[in-house]
């Protein structure tokens, strides 16, 4: 694929250009400069062409943002190392020193450039167009990313400055409608039932990292993916958006959501960590387990039990990291540590806990090998006979009476996965108390190796229509 990467000073609408292509409100947008300091990546099609489009973060020469060199570093690295044509964006309203200090900078990169004029909203800017000339950019396209005017002429001017530099625009379809032929191709074959279940082993496994602010998320991202994806430093909040990378990691497709960090609603005090929280969240509720990452020197804070409630509560795989355990305090041992935190939340004692650092590759390795077991236990289906004769034999080892005879457990059957959910028909299904069926759960996760992930067990009453 083609990669397209927009480029420009902060605030000139590079976000609002980028959710324009890929059709979505991907990046956060708001009045706010700076917003967007990490890699954003979708894809789009052109007239038939599959192009990566890269959202990147502003471009300021000076600034008092302590972490401006590094978002200005990231923005030309990608358009130095990943782009195939680069659209500099400015503000039809403001022409600043930067623009011109910048459109040199990248015009050394020897890649096409366009100029993208934004915010020319009404006629009567059409004027202000002129003054970008000096620019010495010949590539000029006028646009109101936010409201949709002159988008299919950047598109078209797209094409034309590709094919202008000897790209095959024939040949590019060629190979997108390559791609999309052997999608469709999978989505026909994983018609059936069957064929679901048998595809369900190769699907993309998403995995969200979580927490608290500066818990260690954005170097464990780099760290699995092996390059500087998200910007990391000692400042709290450095992610805003949420990061997502799609690789491979032993056979597996995976799809890695580096989030920002969730603080308590008290401690959010702008727009844009609204939105920043509000991405995570969704983050968690699109995964299908949850990296819980938790800085060993503040251990299992309360804010910690309530990111590990949001994903108890969307029912979601969880493993906890205890990050940074390479400087920890002399003496801490992992066993005492590891009970501590089980104690400290014992709702979650059938999660997998870790201990790592998140910038040692092997220890990254190990941590989402954990969340790959987890994903795939996930998805796994049981046999009702397999599953009546678990059940059955936890009821004999440790029997109750219910409603003044023998709980008694006539068939057990799998409703779902991703979480597993379970059918329990059994004779007095309202009578169980709470710790008789933590007792089958427990023993349910013990036999079919359940850790790592809620499983929900339906106690039900048999109807007459099961009786024979």
């Amino acid at each position: 694929m083609k990669n397209i990467a927009i480029l420009g000073r902060p605030n000139v609408g590079k976000s609002t250009l980028f959710n324009r292509f890929v059709g979505r409100r991907k990046s956060i947008v708001d009045p706010t400069a700076g917003v967007t300091r990490d890699i954003s990546m979708s894809t789009t099609y052109i007239d038939d062409i599959l192009f990566n489009v890269f959202d990147t973060g502003g471009l300021l020469d000076i600034s008092d943002d302590t972490l401006n060199e590094k978002v200005r570093e990231k923005a030309l690295k990608a358009a130095a190392e990943d782009a195939d044509i680069l659209l500099f964006l400015v503000d039809a309203h403001e022409s600043h020193p930067d623009d011109r200090h910048f459109i040199n900078t990248i015009r050394k990169l020897n890649k096409p450039i366009i100029l993208v004029i934004n915010k020319v909203d009404a006629d009567s800017h059409n004027n202000l167009v002129n003054e970008f000339y000096s620019l010495g950019i010949k590539d000029i396209v006028a646009i109101s990313a936010e409201h949709n005017n002159g988008i299919d002429d950047l598109r078209e001017k797209i094409l034309e400055v590709l094919e202008s530099i000897g790209i095959d625009l024939d040949k590019e379809r060629e190979i997108s409608k390559s791609d999309e032929d052997d999608d469709a191709i999978e989505i026909e074959d994983s018609n059936e039932e069957e064929n679901n279940n048998q595809k369900e082993d190769n699907k993309i496994i998403n995995i969200a990292i979580v927490g608290k602010p500066n818990a260690g998320k954005s170097t464990l991202l780099n760290t699995l993916i092996e390059k500087d994806r998200s910007i990391v430093s000692n400042i709290a909040g450095t992610t805003r958006d949420s990061i997502d990378e799609t690789f491979n990691f032993k056979g597996d497709d995976i799809c890695l959501v580096d989030t920002a960090g969730i603080r308590k609603k008290k401690n959010v005090n702008t727009n844009i960590e609204y939105y920043s929280v509000n991405r995570a969240i969704k983050a968690i509720e699109s995964s299908d387990v949850c990296i819980l990452m938790l800085d060993v020197f503040e251990g299992l804070t309360d804010q910690d039990k309530t990111i590990a409630n949001l994903i108890i509560e969307r029912r979601k795989g969880i493993v906890i990291a205890a990050n940074k355990w390479d400087i920890r305090e002399k003496g801490t041992t992992w066993n005492d540590y590891e009970a501590y935190m089980k104690d400290s939340f014992p709702i979650l004692n059938y999660a997998f806990y870790a201990r790592v650092c998140a910038s040692r590759k092997n220890d990254a390795d190990k941590l989402l090998s954990l969340a790959v077991r987890v994903a795939k236990t996930r998805f796994q289906r049981f046999e009702t006979h397999a599953l009546t004769e678990t059940m059955v034999r936890a009821t004999r080892e440790y029997s109750i009476s219910a409603g003044g005879n023998p709980f008694k457990i006539f068939y057990v059957t799998q409703t779902g996965v991703n979480p597993p959910a379970f059918a329990v028909f059994c004779n007095h299904p309202h009578k169980l108390n709470s710790h008789y069926k933590r007792y089958l759960e427990n023993r349910f996760r013990e036999m079919f190796d359940f850790r790592g992930t809620p499983i929900i067990l339906n106690f039900r009453k048999r109807g007459k229509k099961y009786d024979s």
